[in-house]
């Protein structure tokens, strides 16, 4: 596999796609590509976009990607003004299959369905990528946004896929405001949609997530109020005021989406857990008069244990450290050859999320791994999005304020 790299931040999104494409076609040992991964800002013309892609990649290559609230790559950490990023890759003793599901609004796990029943056998396969559009309904000043839940989406795939194969991938957002997201689905540009990319040959994939996060205590509570993506008790108290209790004060509402803290899923049923044995929750906000808090997921139900979990910057550099620095260890050790690199990264670990950082983008955690996958000389192509999928505790999952690396070797 050969790689090329493209990157623009332009106000007119036609000339964005454009030099996004010639860019990385310039960079790139070859003319035509086999695939392309595209991610734009979501204030960018994304059908103007795409025909500035196609302007100069053809008509006859699949592109994938969508929206983004920024894009990452060896040389930019871009989320301000109109960022877009492009990957042009060849393949050599490698290939890659594809599917594409509409209708996510009415049926994530239908989706799931149709994404695996559309996808061939491969028993080589390295890796299945999967992307979706995060945003159900986008909401508006009085009104919370909905969002496609991602584990009804794994389970319909996980079940119906012929082999098992690991899963990484990314819920798509385009904006802090939570509006409607879109996708490059191959050959067309959709709304609701998902889009699995599987990854068979001589490649072997290895998987890193970055955590952040650090339960506030030891304490669990369970889920006794709950309807979709509203949480409204804890152990039968109103949940902002056990949250209230817990934090010692009322500051971590000062936020929306909260930054402060979120909730965590324990991935095991005993003991004091630490940051890597949880999946992650973000808490988009606060309904009026405290009734209760709005979950950036919907997918947690009554019964279900919890943690509070603190949020620490720190934390998620020194993570994104250590993880990237293992995967690259690990891949020495094993004598492969590293290709490419995909960085999926939270959109709330951006730096200006974080008060002590927000005028140092040199502190963010994708900066830890640039910066590593530079020394490595590995081709990086990033994205800042809603949720992050990886395996974690034996199975794939949704997961929020993490980071995931993935990187693709021969």
């Amino acid at each position: 596999m050969k790689v090329g790299l493209g990157y623009s931040n332009c106000d007119d999104a036609f000339a964005a796609g454009k030099q996004a494409a010639q860019s990385a076609l310039a960079q790139a040992a070859f003319a035509e590509a086999d695939l392309v991964l595209a991610f734009c800002s979501g204030a960018l013309d994304h059908q103007a976009f795409y025909r500035g892609l196609r302007a100069v990649l053809g008509q006859d290559v699949n592109i994938f990607g969508g929206s983004a609230i920024g894009v990452i790559t060896n040389w930019h950490l871009s989320y301000q003004g109109n960022p877009a990023a492009v990957a042009v890759l060849k393949f050599q003793d490698n290939y890659c299959q594809m599917a594409v599901a509409t209708g996510l609004f009415n049926s994530p796990f239908n989706a799931g369905e149709q994404l695996a029943a559309a996808l061939p056998v491969m028993p080589d396969a390295s890796l299945l990528l999967l992307l979706y559009d995060s945003i159900k309904f986008s909401g508006s000043a009085n009104v919370a946004p909905v969002m496609n839940p991602s584990a009804p989406l794994l389970r319909g795939l996980e079940l119906n896929l012929k082999a098992a194969v690991p899963i990484a991938g990314a819920g798509l957002l385009g904006d802090h405001g939570f509006g409607h997201t879109q996708q490059f689905c191959g050959k067309s540009i959709a709304q609701q949609s998902a889009s699995a990319l599987v990854f068979g040959g001589n490649l072997r994939c290895y998987i890193g997530v970055m955590h952040g996060c650090q339960p506030l205590s030891s304490q669990r509570y369970t889920i006794t109020g709950i309807f979709g993506q509203f949480l409204y008790t804890l152990d039968g108290k109103p949940a902002v005021q056990v949250i209230d209790q817990a934090y010692g004060n009322s500051n971590w509402r000062s936020r929306s989406p909260v930054s402060q803290l979120c909730l965590g899923i324990p991935n095991n049923t005993a003991g004091i857990s630490v940051e890597h044995d949880f999946s992650n929750r973000l808490v988009s906000g606060v309904l009026p008069n405290d009734e209760g808090i709005i979950l950036f997921e919907p997918d947690l139900h009554e019964g279900m244990q919890i943690q509070l979990m603190r949020r620490s910057p720190a934390l998620s550099r020194a993570s994104a450290r250590t993880s990237t620095e293992a995967l690259l260890k690990q891949i020495k050790q094993e004598g492969r050859q590293p290709l490419f690199a995909l960085y999926m990264d939270c959109a709330g670990r951006i730096a200006r999320f974080d008060p002590a950082s927000a005028n140092e983008p040199d502190q963010e955690d994708a900066r830890e791994v640039q910066r590593l996958l530079n020394e490595a000389r590995i081709p990086l192509l990033g994205f800042y999005c809603g949720v992050e999928i990886a395996p974690q505790a034996g199975k794939s999952r949704g997961l929020d304020w993490s980071g995931v690396l993935v990187i693709l070797t021969r």
